[in-house]
């Protein structure tokens, strides 16, 4: 989009899927640090990194769920706003008399 007074162009930011998809990848890669993390603990104790599970440790297994996966959302999804925001360049060269 181009203005017709200034002749500045408006490049646009990055449209909200696009910046969903951002969102998508960081959970992955979270998740994938979190795996890699957990299995470099497995491998230094000798043994399974977690101890086995009880009725006490849902509420931390929900913490755990969002921290994982709702944080690095809303970080990528900023991130990605942060660094494909629209933007104005001027590309109109001015000729004066």
């Amino acid at each position: 989009m181009v203005c017709r007074g200034c002749g500045a162009e408006i490049v646009r930011g990055a449209s909200r899927r696009e910046r969903a998809l951002i969102g998508v990848a960081f959970v992955i890669a979270a998740m994938l640090i979190g795996v890699v993390l957990l299995r470099a603990l497995a491998i230094a104790r000798g043994g399974a990194p977690l101890s086995s599970p009880k009725a006490e440790d849902g509420l931390l297994v929900i913490g755990v769920l969002i921290a994982v996966v709702v944080i690095p959302y809303i970080m990528g999804t900023r991130v990605a706003r942060l660094l494909w925001r629209s933007r104005i360049r001027f590309c109109k060269t001015y000729q004066h008399q």
